[in-house]
């Protein structure tokens, strides 16, 4: 009854349990009559003399699963959201300040009061705008990040395609193309899928920053015997090599604004790493000025 993507899987769990391992919390699909439910199961193996007896207890979280489904769902549309319009509204309205400060100097021999008056509030309310936007990233952020994991199986493949979608549908408005592809139609991992997405969607984001109109940002997902490559891969500007020793560290001298102005507290890095690593993963980087940058995340298979 159990679906085949996840008989590998639940007879791992078995094989470990029968060898004398602490099993709990298999989660699985069992298929009954067209029907298809989500189970908990905690298997123990009790032994008395020369037998053994696998026992236990299994849990219906059908409707569980669902409703995370639901507000996983909601919440990269959130993240993916917030993102684009990270990079819609803060370069434009950088812009407008930018224009303000040019048009101070071309209006000073003026001497009008109130044409500098105006134009210093068009730049006051510039930097306040983009103040705000700002602040609000860097807090989802970071609300995010400093929550305790709860990883679950999830299906990779599905999930990024998911998390990235309203990238794909803005790629016109956004002048950028985005592709997706993987060696493997499903790939199994277990992650918390709120924080995994937020550093897909970050590593995204930044991709956005410093790559120019027209070029391209692929994301592939790789399965091997025992872990999952992820790569982000963008046609960029590229990151400085003086930058390279210290991207990931706390406030990093390699934090710089985006091509159209947009902010970077250079915490972003150094978080996607802490969340990377409570995964029992890692991750680095390949770049190169003008050529682009490739971010690598690995992690173990579910």
């Amino acid at each position: 009854m159990i679906n085949p993507e996840d008989q590998r899987y639940v007879l791992s769990k078995l094989k470990a349990c029968i060898e004398g391992s602490i099993i709990a919390d298999v989660e699985c699909r069992i298929e009954r009559e067209g029907n298809q439910r989500w189970l908990m199961i905690t298997p123990f193996l009790a032994n008395e003399n020369e037998d053994s007896l696998l026992i236990g207890q299994a849990e219906d979280i059908t409707s569980i699963k669902e409703k995370t489904e639901i507000l996983n769902r909601h919440n990269n549309k959130k993240n993916s959201i917030l993102n684009i319009l990270a990079h819609d509204l803060a370069g434009p309205i950088g812009a407008i300040g930018n224009i303000a400060t040019l048009l101070a100097k071309d209006t000073k021999e003026l001497k009008s009061p109130s044409v500098d008056r105006y134009i210093d509030f068009i730049n006051k309310i510039s930097k306040s705008s983009i103040k705000l936007i700002r602040d609000f990233l860097d807090q989802e952020f970071l609300e995010s990040a400093d929550v305790h994991l709860l990883k679950v199986r999830t299906e990779l493949i599905d999930k990024i395609r998911s998390t990235t979608q309203h990238y794909f549908e803005m790629q016109n408005e956004l002048k950028i193309k985005f592709s997706c592809h993987s060696n493997k139609d499903t790939v199994f991992a277990e992650i918390d899928e709120d924080k995994f997405m937020q550093v897909i969607n970050n590593l995204i984001s930044n991709a956005l920053k410093f790559t120019p109109d027209g070029g391209n940002i692929d994301i592939y997902v790789k399965e091997s015997k025992k872990e999952i490559l992820l790569s982000i891969a963008d046609t960029g500007i590229g990151i400085p090599e003086k930058y390279h020793a210290t991207l990931f560290d706390k406030f990093s001298a390699a934090r710089r604004s985006g091509l159209k102005g947009e902010h970077s507290t250079g915490l972003g890095m150094s978080i996607i790493k802490t969340i990377v690593e409570w995964h029992e993963g890692k991750i680095w980087f390949e770049s190169q000025e003008n050529k682009g940058t490739t971010f690598y995340i690995q992690i173990p298979k579910a």
